[in-house]
């Protein structure tokens, strides 16, 4: 079952869409319940989908015992899809059961990198959220995403 392009247009990370771009993205999108415990990503495994909140409550953890939660409409999650090393950077349960869009991360980086002016407005939303989020990585997190980066 595929997204509209209005629920699309309503969420931050792709408001800045028009209607071609926002039916593009939207055959890419996958609406998924998730139940409460449920793991949706492992930290240090492959990063495989990406997914957008909907509805429900979501933990965050990382090594050293760092954690934050996210419960907000469009809040983001396995950004390390479209990021390198393209690993999990943390683990993500579900603490309530909830719905989420889900993204084949191969198929959302095709997008991202096919199409400049999605790719540009996606990852103009999605670059200030990283920033926000990297005090939670452990510092070797941090300095091995460094190293790739800067290879």
């Amino acid at each position: 079952m595929a997204i509209d392009t209005q629920t699309l247009k309503s969420l931050e990370l792709f408001s800045e869409l028009d209607s071609e771009e926002l039916e593009r993205t939207a055959k890419l999108i996958h609406p998924m319940r998730v139940m409460e415990g449920e793991v949706l990503a492992l930290r240090r495994e492959p990063a495989q989908m990406f997914y957008m909140i909907m509805k429900g409550n979501f933990m965050v953890s990382f090594k050293e015992g760092k954690a934050f939660t996210l419960h907000q409409r469009g809040d983001i999650m396995g950004w390390s899809t479209i990021v390198t090393p393209f690993r999990y950077t943390g683990t993500i349960v579900a603490l309530t059961d909830g719905e989420v869009l889900a993204i084949n991360g191969d198929e959302f980086k095709v997008l991202i990198q096919g199409d400049a002016s999605i790719g540009e407005k996606i990852m103009n939303r999605i670059n200030p959220i990283i920033a926000e989020r990297v005090p939670y990585f452990s510092r070797e997190a941090r300095e091995a995403r460094k190293e790739l980066l800067e290879a």
